[in-house]
């Protein structure tokens, strides 16, 4: 065998291996079939009437990404598909699902729990491993003050939701002078708490009851009679779903009247007015999204589209938790396509520049990683939720009559 012979044989040697070996080598962003998300959150527990809202949204979500063909990525578009847990409404649970859904499931990327301490021990779990979360259940400041650039959220700070109702306060006749305050002792509503009880005084009022209470009560008594005996012309409560409806049963039980009363959550939520029934009239709610806005869409034409499309395939009416959950995907689909990889680094990257218009609004982050915006103030009026302020769909009523009067 010649030298020369010997040499085509090593340089072929050479370029058969060099191929094999480019062959065989990964590329995460390419070689896959689908893109897949993991979420772990409330199916049962004290949460999961929340987190169902946010499961048949971020599902409702993945269907009509699919529908469009995927999400695109390096010129091919991939279908999408979520891998969920049941985190049974407890935060070290939920925690170890995210886990799980990293190293053993291999997710790609992380959609968020429902409740704000659940979503900071997620949010922990999610920086450890550089994995990008955007959730859409939690709005507490504590979430976005740890310097994790590894977790967004869209709903607006905790310490905003009462804003809009305490300005609308400023316009009634006669003009409301003292308020009272109760919130739960978990991280979202003691934000919303400190944050009413600011607003409030800054803008000319007394806040003569401000108390905290376990997020676990389910007895009012002692907390409504003294509400009974101080009056206040508005009451703000910071509340999850059953606490608010728990305090309603109880403050018509008592005969005690509210001229004015908000809850955080619950007056949106079609099983709040369902459970109440008429007694739920003319109580007041907070939201970053409402039935009455149209926005122009994303992954909908509109919000008209989606909130059609939503109540044909569940049967209710979506509310802010469900646009907010909506949001997440819209998020997502929009940053992986314009980084045009699944990198977990160039898609946070992306992320934190959105400026997309959804049919949950306009969506931009702060620095922080939380979404620009504030609430809106609802009332249920004739069975149905209202936007009433700002520039609402029908007027505020107030003040509301005593229990003994209402038909």
């Amino acid at each position: 065998m010649t030298n020369r012979v010997k040499c085509y044989l090593r340089v072929y040697l050479f370029l058969m291996v060099t191929l094999s070996l480019i062959l065989s080598f990964p590329i995460v962003s390419y070689a896959k079939d689908v893109i897949k998300f993991g979420c772990a959150i409330a199916f049962t527990g004290k949460y999961s009437r929340e987190g169902k809202l946010y499961v048949d949204s971020y599902k409702l979500a993945m269907e009509q990404i699919n529908k469009m063909g995927g999400i695109k990525v390096g010129g091919k578009s991939y279908p999408i598909e979520i891998k969920f847990y049941d985190d049974k409404s407890s935060d070290s649970e939920s925690a170890k699902l995210v886990e799980k859904l990293i190293t053993q499931d291999k997710v790609d990327l992380l959609l968020g729990p429902y409740t704000s301490w659940i979503t900071i021990a997620n949010s922990l779990v999610a920086q450890r491993y550089k994995i990008p979360m955007i959730e859409g259940g939690g709005a507490s400041s504590k979430i976005f003050s740890r310097g994790n650039k590894y977790i967004f959220g869209t709903l607006p700070a905790a310490g905003q939701y009462f804003k809009s109702t305490i300005e609308m306060l400023t316009t009634f006749k006669p003009k409301p002078k003292t308020i009272a305050i109760l919130y739960a002792d978990d991280k979202f509503n003691i934000m919303v708490g400190k944050g009413a009880k600011k607003t409030a005084e800054k803008l000319g009022f007394k806040v003569v009851y401000f108390e905290k209470y376990s997020s676990e009560n389910t007895d009012f008594t002692t907390m409504l009679t003294k509400l009974k005996s101080i009056k206040p012309d508005a009451v703000l409560v910071g509340s999850h779903l059953g606490t608010g409806i728990n305090l309603l049963h109880q403050a018509k039980e008592l005969d005690v009247n509210f001229p004015f009363i908000s809850l955080t959550v619950g007056p949106s939520e079609a099983n709040f007015r369902k459970s109440l029934g008429k007694d739920a009239e003319y109580v007041f709610g907070v939201a970053s999204w409402s039935l009455q806005m149209n926005f122009k869409g994303y992954l909908f034409k509109d919000t008209k589209e989606f909130i059609k499309m939503f109540k044909e395939k569940y049967g209710y009416d979506p509310d802010y938790h469900n646009a907010s959950g909506i949001a997440v995907l819209a998020v997502f689909k929009d940053a992986i396509q314009r980084a045009n990889t699944l990198n977990p680094e160039k898609v946070r990257d992306a992320i934190a520049k959105t400026s997309l218009d959804t049919i949950y609004g306009h969506v931009e982050f702060n620095p922080n990683g939380q979404i620009k915006g504030t609430s809106v103030a609802l009332q249920i009026q004739g069975g149905e939720i209202y936007q009433v302020y700002p520039k609402g769909s029908r007027k505020p009523i107030y003040p509301a009559p005593p229990w003994k009067k209402r038909k």
